[in-house]
């Protein structure tokens, strides 16, 4: 919350995005026909601003683009997106040293220009990136989150407790914020708060929703088993990390029950979820097309695990991002999608970058570093 937003704005504000929520929900709904032709009206409106208002998409797909098959686009791999940044924007006011110092400075969570949503990616793949939001693309990927939240069983009056980065460069920071806004009692927690004050924190909240990254789930699964964490949460959500066996199996047995995935990137904040009764995880296809490709950028069927995936996101117009090079292996699901809804589903997330990293301690044993605690000191660091 700024200095500029009252509590009764907060609300009404929250109440805007969770009506924005519904009418996503509401595209559950439609047949796959229907989102099929909603996705290409969506690229072809992307396309047609991409290549009249930035330079670098007038250069590289040219003005045929939106009459042309998406796949003989060319990609969008990272590093070309940073080098030619101030080319790829459509506004030109966004310019790569200005985001930069913004980024830099004493309050990067505050809108740059006063209209711009700005996050970095953690640089896991040895390039951070820079992305930029309008109020309004922001706003609808986080219907798209509370969207999510509700598929797995998250209500407005939900006891949840999400736990993100705590640096406003990462973008879980102000997703999680809209998350826990309206539950006046639920603790501010990071993935940096020690485990001690994450346990104390929870034991007086009593939590029954958790979400955040898979390693804290674990770590408070473990504090559960260990009968230092006492709380009965009936569901979770975790992502930005692999959701492994191992994790899982501790969650059921602290808790007993299966917790959902999710997959969710900074350039696309959603890209899919499973839910506690279906282990595939549903793509948000209303919102991005993806494309699961092998190391030659040709398709893979289903059942394949990919070599990297495709994005391009149907919501970013200011700074457009058409089959951007995601370097996960995923594997689409094969069949129908058990929920009866149209989307596609992922059978697996098979490959994210970030760890967990252990080092001894002066006194013995030895203590596990998220990897947001090493996100967050280099966070400010360009190179």
């Amino acid at each position: 919350m700024t200095a500029m937003t009252t509590p009764s704005t907060r609300a009404a504000e929250i109440e805007r995005l969770r009506a924005l929520a519904a009418q996503l929900r509401a595209r559950d709904a439609w047949s796959r026909e229907q989102l099929l032709a909603h996705q290409g009206e969506r690229l072809r409106a992307l396309l047609r601003h991409a290549v009249a208002h930035s330079p670098f998409y007038r250069e590289s797909l040219g003005a045929d683009a939106p009459d042309r098959p998406l796949a003989e686009l060319p990609t969008l791999p990272k590093a070309t997106l940073m080098e030619h940044f101030d080319q790829v924007v459509t506004d030109p006011r966004l310019r790569r040293d200005e985001l930069e110092a913004h980024l830099q400075g004493p309050d990067p969570g505050q809108p740059f220009l006063g209209e711009y949503r700005v996050f970095t990616t953690s640089g896991s793949t040895g390039l951070r990136g820079v992305i930029a939001f309008t109020q309004h693309e922001f706003d609808l990927w986080t219907a798209a989150n509370l969207r999510m939240l509700a598929r797995i069983g998250v209500t407005p009056g939900t006891r949840l407790v999400a736990i993100g980065a705590p640096s406003p460069l990462h973008i879980t920071k102000q997703l999680f914020a809209t998350f826990q806004a309206g539950r006046q009692d639920a603790p501010r927690l990071s993935a940096l708060s020690p485990v001690p004050e994450l346990v104390d924190a929870l034991n007086a909240y009593q939590p029954k929703a958790l979400v955040g990254y898979p390693t804290i789930a674990g770590m408070l699964a473990d504090e559960q088993l260990a009968g230092r964490l006492h709380i009965q949460p009936r569901l979770s959500g975790h992502g930005a990390e692999p959701l492994t066996p191992a994790i899982r199996q501790r969650i059921r047995a602290a808790w007993g029950f299966e917790p959902a995935n999710i997959y969710a990137t900074t350039e696309a904040p959603m890209i899919a979820n499973s839910t506690p009764a279906h282990r595939g995880l549903e793509i948000h296809e209303d919102v991005l097309l993806v494309e699961v490709v092998d190391e030659h950028n040709q398709p893979v069927p289903p059942g394949t695990p990919g070599f990297k995936l495709l994005v391009t996101n149907l919501v970013n117009f200011a700074q457009p991002l058409v089959r951007y090079e995601v370097s996960d292996a995923v594997t689409l699901a094969e069949g129908p999608n058990p929920t009866g809804r149209p989307y596609r589903r992922l059978a697996s997330v098979d490959r994210r970058s970030a760890d967990v990293l252990h080092f001894p301690t002066r006194g013995g044993g030895e203590v596990a570093v998220h990897p947001v605690v090493l996100a967050t000191a280099f966070a400010e660091q360009p190179q």
